[in-house]
């Protein structure tokens, strides 16, 4: 049996990989041609990884503030 946690765990899905998935989930939903469950099927897979990369950015968001000691985020200098 498999056991599936809601935070993101170290081994999830690099953000960049999970942001090509997304893309290609639209491109899919863009076809006049695909059947609705199908399109709903997707759709509803794409929300999932859209919350999971949203949750991946507020952490990396929180790991700056802990870094930056002031719970602000600063602008990364270049």
């Amino acid at each position: 049996m498999t056991r599936k946690s809601k935070d993101p765990a170290p081994t999830s899905m690099p953000l960049q990989e999970q942001m090509d998935q997304l893309s290609t989930l639209v491109e899919k939903l863009e076809d006049p041609s695909l059947p609705l469950e199908d399109a709903l099927a997707l759709y509803e897979q794409g929300v999932k990884m859209a919350n999971e990369a949203q949750t991946a950015l507020e952490a990396a968001e929180q790991r700056i503030a802990v870094i930056s000691n002031d719970d602000q985020v600063q602008p990364l200098e270049e």
